[in-house]
């Protein structure tokens, strides 16, 4: 059997903050913002265009990150193949598969699956879905069926029949032929490394390195249960294909610019808000861990203290190599990296463009500002969906702006907070 040990295949570019598993980008995200972002999409295509999205964008970086791990191991037959695929997408956390398949089609199933299950811990109780969870699985189906017999990317497709949030027991896909002319919008290590430069004289440097390292060698050994899953920080966690949250955030970012562009504006609004979802969710949780406190110690409650931290936390996670250019305290910070996982795909895949394109680190660095300075870390808070609405709904003291950005031609991103 072809089983995967994930902690053989991390890389890292710790100077510009990215992870890679083999030479596929790859970043640490909780379930709060994969459902919030999936759901921003469905909302924005409808749920059959951003199903098909989901699928097709988790097909092809699925596909390119297979063939990396399974070329690195040598396999060669269709059961190794998906023996492989089967313990990888295991080890990072989405889940357990188990296929009957063949080159000609076939099913697969799913129990649990990350999507499908943390959607049922979140809202099962409160909300009744129409529409299945798990097309980031069915795109993850179709290619290791692609990959495990050796077929076109573009000639597989899978359908989920079957999902625990519309209370069925499993989930259940239905995988066919077929042919899409959409090519595969991906980007490798050299992509997201090229031309990229360190930024020069930031702030903390040395106390903002030694925490991303040690979060850093944490995560890499961080290993799923019996399950498939990843459960820390107080979260649900997934070691995640960069690949996948860019196509599916600038994918629907060209539809409606296609279809509807007067909805542009808020579109971007909900794609920065997934910024504050991750920032109070998951670098809170992370926080608010034992795990940090064994690595930087209790929590002071100083927010130059809690920024450090987040500067920290996005480096271990791969987000980019976060910076303090400036932090005038309760009145301005400014944030650079020398790239996010965002803007490095945009720069590679699209043409310059008049604004800011690192939709996360937008809402990131405003929520790291009233993280800082509106959370009672001393008092260890409960990171309540009422705490998150009482910070991030309405009126936000602070207001952010994307100064330079990779994906407007500019060296370096920057992000410049003021009071509002």
């Amino acid at each position: 059997m072809a089983s995967v040990d994930i902690t053989q295949h991390w890389g890292a570019a710790p100077e510009f903050g990215f992870r890679y598993l083999e030479d596929t980008p790859t970043v640490f995200h909780c379930h709060h913002i994969n459902l919030f972002l999936d759901q921003t999409i469905e909302d924005a295509l409808g749920p059959l265009d951003a199903t098909r999205l989901r699928m097709m964008a988790a097909r092809d970086a699925s596909y390119q990150l297979l063939a990396d791990v399974g070329n690195q191991q040598g396999l060669e037959t269709p059961e190794e193949r998906m023996d492989m695929a089967r313990s990888l997408f295991a080890a990072m956390g989405h889940g357990r598969l188990s296929f009957q398949t063949s080159a000609f089609g076939g099913t697969a199933q799913g129990n649990p699956l990350h999507y499908g299950y943390s959607w049922c811990e979140k809202y099962g109780e409160q909300l009744q879905r129409m529409h299945p969870t798990d097309a980031f699985a069915a795109g993850f189906v179709a290619a290791a069926t692609a990959y495990a017999f050796k077929l076109p990317i573009n000639t597989v497709t899978a359908t989920e029949t079957q999902c625990v949030s519309l209370k069925n027991e499993q989930c259940q896909f239905v995988i066919s032929g077929g042919q899409d002319t959409a090519s595969s919008l991906t980007v490798d290590r050299i992509d997201t490394l090229d031309r990229l430069k360190p930024v020069e004289d930031a702030l903390y440097e040395d106390e903002i390195d030694a925490l991303a390292t040690g979060l850093r060698e944490f995560t890499s050994g961080a290993l799923s249960d019996e399950r498939g899953l990843i459960q820390g920080f107080g979260v649900i966690i997934t070691a995640h294909m960069s690949n996948y949250y860019n196509r599916i955030t600038y994918g629907a970012l060209d539809h409606i610019n296609q279809t509807r562009p007067a909805l542009r504006p808020i579109l971007q609004e909900l794609l920065r808000e997934s910024g504050h979802v991750c920032v109070f969710r998951t670098f809170g949780g992370i926080l608010l861990s034992p795990e940090w406190e064994s690595l930087a110690g209790p929590l002071s409650g100083d927010p130059r203290d809690t920024l450090v931290a987040c500067c920290a936390i996005a480096r271990g996670l791969g987000f980019g190599q976060w910076s303090i250019g400036e932090f005038l305290p309760g009145e301005r910070l400014v944030l650079r990296s020398p790239s996010t996982y965002e803007s490095a795909y945009y720069r590679t895949l699209y043409d310059p463009t008049d604004h800011g394109t690192c939709f996360t680190f937008q809402g990131a660095a405003q929520a790291i500002m009233r993280m800082m300075y509106d959370v009672p870390w001393l008092e260890k808070p409960q990171l309540t969906t009422e705490f998150y609405a009482s910070l991030f709904k309405g009126k936000i003291p602070w207001k952010a702006e994307e100064t330079r950005c990779l994906g407007m031609g500019d060296d370096f991103d920057e992000m410049v907070v003021v009071r509002a």
